[in-house]
């Protein structure tokens, strides 16, 4: 008869520690019981893991699994092998996971009383099986205590020092070892570079202003736009770190690198403090006024990730007035003051936008009534898209007011030649929403306007009139 084969599950069966998920998990739902949970550690890491799992139950089938440890389970399963789940991780959530597998007869889980890690988890698989031999599927220099017993080794994704160390134990090995990816470019796409084009906005006082040329006003812009750039990767990670189950219930976002599992979140924990600080050290130039806006626009974050981001309509009007913030970091940089009249055209082509991104998230998730992490229904998209292309529409009406207005005969020579503009933006805002009708959108208009030639030839045609006007 084969061995029986024994399977860990943190960073092993899953490609992710649970703990850590969870516990941020808790984070989200009641931040409060969160702030409670370190008090838990107190108590001891058996104590804390079972009070942890009571608040925070595992959703199984969101969890990324390791495919290729999925199907020695599987093979070893039909060849009649014994198959047990053991873990550190709370008896909740290994019986969770080993439910909705099918796969194990039993499994073992750390409870109250006992943290099965270890010396620990072993004396647990001796008990279950006893005298019978066993291999052991694990991935940590912890369960060297394990294969030490074991008469089979197999290890996930070991490091060189861990290979070195069961090469000493001279048993038959097995290595599972996942494709190569890069640390550096998983770390890179998360931070999402791509996204800090939305960063430019702090340009855009300058540029209204007419004192683009300055030397001093462009560094202060630039530093603006580093600062900003780096709090906006700080918000993405701690947003993804946060949404982790419902991105994996997304079409798309289910491939992001902490989503799929790719990138540990221990890394975000190690990458947030490191971001905010740089964004700070970017700050230390720049005038007060700068810095405020910078932790208001992190603070407003904070709150939209913790209780707004499920509010209907609440969300989008935080999600326009992020770029808005944009304009008064830029002005707070620069020390040039903000016109009424960009602001107003702002916060309406920045809603409109915000509606675009919800109404292609709706008509993308066509199975559900309800979209996961969101407070919308698919009856809502008629309603967004009204309020969406309405506000486009004013926008622009702004613009036409402002052409009528002493203000711009006071900046621009031939004014008048301004009014060109007004059908390019009529074209683009209009564009953009037939193709979010038609399901042609990318999940953020800002990256599709960045990737679309046609919106590029719309920019350089915006460009040209405001060169000819001044």
């Amino acid at each position: 008869m084969k061995h029986t084969l024994v399977c860990d599950l943190d960073d092993c069966l899953i490609k992710t520690d649970l703990l850590y998920e969870q516990w941020l998990v808790l984070l989200k739902s009641n931040p409060l019981q969160f702030l409670k949970s370190i008090l838990w550690l107190l108590k001891g890491k058996a104590y804390f893991k079972a009070q942890l799992a009571k608040h925070a139950p595992v959703v199984a089938k969101l969890l990324p699994y390791r495919i290729s440890v999925l199907d020695l389970l599987r093979n070893a399963k039909a060849e009649g092998r014994e198959v047990i789940l053991a873990s550190a991780s709370p008896d909740l959530w290994v019986q969770e996971v080993a439910n909705h597998l099918g796969i194990f007869n039993r499994s073992i889980g750390s409870t109250m009383e006992k943290n099965y890690k270890g010396q620990n988890k072993l004396a647990a698989i001796k008990e279950m099986i006893g005298s019978q031999k066993f291999a052991y599927v694990g991935d940590h220099d912890a369960d060297l205590k394990i294969w030490t017993d074991a008469d089979e080794v197999i290890a996930v994704n070991p490091t060189n020092n861990l290979r070195a160390k069961i090469r000493r134990l001279e048993k038959p090995t097995q290595y599972i070892v996942d494709d190569k990816k890069s640390i550096f470019k998983l770390i890179i796409k998360q931070m999402r570079p791509h996204q800090w084009i939305k960063n430019a906005l702090v340009f855009l006082p300058a540029l209204a202003g007419h004192k683009i040329w300055n030397i001093d006003i462009v560094i202060n812009c630039l530093c603006a736009f580093a600062g900003f750039s780096l709090s906006a990767s700080f918000v993405y990670i701690f947003n993804d770190i946060l949404d982790l189950r419902s991105d994996r219930n997304h079409h798309t976002k289910k491939n992001r690198p902490f989503a799929s599992g790719n990138l540990s979140i221990k890394w975000g924990i190690l990458l947030l403090p490191t971001l905010l600080l740089g964004s700070f050290l970017f700050a230390l130039p720049l005038p007060n006024e700068y810095l405020a806006w910078i932790s208001g626009y992190l603070m407003l974050n904070l709150a939209y990730s913790l209780y707004l981001k499920q509010s209907v309509v609440v969300d989008i009007i935080i999600l326009s007035m992020m770029y808005t913030l944009r304009i008064f970091a830029g002005s707070g940089a620069t020390s040039i003051p903000v016109s009424e009249w960009l602001l107003s055209f702002a916060t309406l082509f920045f809603f409109s936008l915000a509606c675009v991104k919800r109404c292609t998230e709706i008509i993308r998730s066509k199975n559900k009534l309800t979209i996961d992490g969101r407070g919308y229904r698919q009856v809502d998209y008629p309603m967004i898209q009204s309020l969406g292309a309405g506000s486009g529409l004013i926008a622009i009406l702004i613009i036409l007011l402002y052409l009528q207005s002493k203000d711009v005969r006071a900046l621009y020579t031939n004014p008048q030649h301004l009014w060109f503009a007004t059908p390019i933006l009529l074209f683009w805002i209009s564009r953009i929403w037939i193709l979010t009708n038609r399901d042609e959108m990318h999940d953020d208009p800002v990256v599709f306007a960045v990737k679309d030639k046609i919106s590029w030839v719309c920019f350089a045609i915006l460009g040209l009139i405001g060169w000819i006007s001044t």
